[in-house]
């Protein structure tokens, strides 16, 4: 599957070209650039959580290695942790999920005062 982003909108103090004053990049080139990296950056986590336990069982399938079955639950957890760190990659690297978080934050700080009566402060540090 192939996915196309197309940004219409022109940010403000950008020129008729639709270039950024220092990088010479129009802003649809900016965004594909960010989503690259970020691409790139969940691939490589992927990639880097999995492999020794994709690898391990390579070993185990050649043989019933003690050290290989010793290790699979570790590799495991590591694996596991590979789906609690996404989100943390995706709200460093993708400004609107990061601007959600915080609307999701206000959201339920007004929901939490409409039910307790209290007023509720949930604050997030970046």
């Amino acid at each position: 599957m192939i996915a196309s982003v197309e940004f219409r909108t022109q940010i403000a103090g950008q020129g008729g070209a639709g270039t950024s004053a220092g990088s010479g990049l129009t802003a649809q080139q900016q965004a594909a650039r960010k989503v690259t990296k970020m691409c790139i950056t969940i691939a490589a986590t992927f990639t880097v959580a999995w492999l020794p336990y994709q690898l391990n069982l390579v070993v185990l399938s050649f043989g019933n290695s003690r050290d290989a079955l010793t290790i699979l639950v570790g590799l495991l957890t590591l694996a596991y942790v590979n789906s609690c760190v996404n989100p943390v990659i995706y709200a460093l690297m993708w400004r609107p999920f990061r601007l959600s978080l915080i609307q999701v934050r206000q959201n339920f700080s007004t929901l939490l005062s409409v039910y307790t009566g209290y007023k509720v402060i949930i604050q997030i540090c970046y």
